[in-house]
């Protein structure tokens, strides 16, 4: 039992302990041949005589447990969106994830998408390439409200970044009633907050979280953030805001569809785009690697006796 399929690029791109953890551990890593992520017959064919798998987002269906056969699965990130956890749950296959890990990069991206649409940086950066010489007013954001939707490892980390560069912050969280800012619901989130951030998991109650009827309240210069999970913004709603001008602009990290081949929001001026780049740091990479191998380990010690402690995640 020592092959595992690694997925996420970074992983092995990136130099660091979590590679020579991983050479030491005695496991035979598997990795794509190609530089995107793997669709569900790939996947099939990558796992095939794996009994572990570390997993970007690439999808983890039953029928890839069943090639592997997989007995673990870790999550390189918090998200668990593309793994058929039922699926596990009915297999006995154990499910890990390095929460927190890249935090501080997905935070830190939100900040700078939030000023980059602030300040019009990528329209300004066009225009200049292209020989012009026309600037935009934008808005500092020193006093102005960051409503942050989701307020767990991320979104308390955007918080206080913001504070850090004099924003006043709100938040809105079902599963958090005590925090270091004020807590609203989401309408009052929406309808106040002169620009939103949003990190929730992407699930049945969060898909659409903000449609048409969400965009509405936001005030017309509110900015809107998305580095969480695509399919979370109605994005075909939010393009018709920002065209329209009943909102002041948008960033998004996450795409319903990655990549967003023909999506109306890359014609916009007022829109800033990123190839869910989050957690695409040196360092996140090297917490999260580190963090994905140490869980696939402990797994390995264990699966062989899951009486002696049950698992988390799917397996508990």
């Amino acid at each position: 039992m020592t092959e595992v399929a690694i997925t996420p690029r970074t992983f092995r791109e990136v130099p660091g302990e979590h590679q020579e953890l991983l050479r030491r551990s005695g496991l035979t890593p598997r990795f794509p041949s190609v530089d995107r992520p793997l669709d569900e017959s790939e996947m099939e064919d990558l796992v095939r005589g794996c009994w572990g798998l570390i997993v970007g987002v690439d999808p983890v269906t039953a029928t890839v447990m069943d090639a592997g056969a997989l007995r673990v699965v870790v999550k390189f990130g918090s998200g668990t969106d593309n793994i058929d956890m039922e699926a596990a749950r009915n297999r006995g296959v154990r499910v890990e994830v390095t929460a927190g890990a890249n935090a501080r990069s997905v935070a830190e991206l939100t900040i700078g998408l939030l000023l980059a649409v602030a300040r019009h940086v990528t329209f300004h950066d066009r225009v200049l390439r292209r020989g012009d010489w026309t600037r935009r007013t934008g808005m500092e954001l020193a006093g102005r409200l960051l409503g942050v939707v989701g307020y767990g490892a991320v979104g308390s980390e955007v918080a206080r970044l913001a504070r850090g560069i004099g924003m006043r912050v709100m938040a809105h969280d079902p599963l958090v009633t005590e925090a270091e800012v004020p807590m609203a619901d989401l309408s009052t989130l929406l309808g106040t907050s002169d620009a939103v951030t949003l990190h929730v998991p992407f699930q049945e109650e969060t898909r659409g979280l903000i449609g048409p009827a969400e965009l509405a309240l936001m005030q017309p210069h509110a900015l809107l953030v998305n580095t969480s999970r695509g399919g979370i913004v109605d994005e075909r709603a939010l393009a018709e805001a920002l065209s329209s001008g009943r909102l002041g602009g948008a960033a998004i990290d996450t795409f319903a569809e990655e990549p967003p081949r023909g999506s109306p929001l890359l014609n916009l001026d007022n829109f800033v785009g990123s190839p869910h780049a989050g957690a695409a740091t040196l360092e996140a990479a090297r917490r999260t690697g580190m963090a994905a191998v140490e869980l696939l380990l402990a797994a390995a010690r264990e699966v062989d006796e899951p009486e002696k402690r049950p698992g988390r995640g799917a397996g508990g």
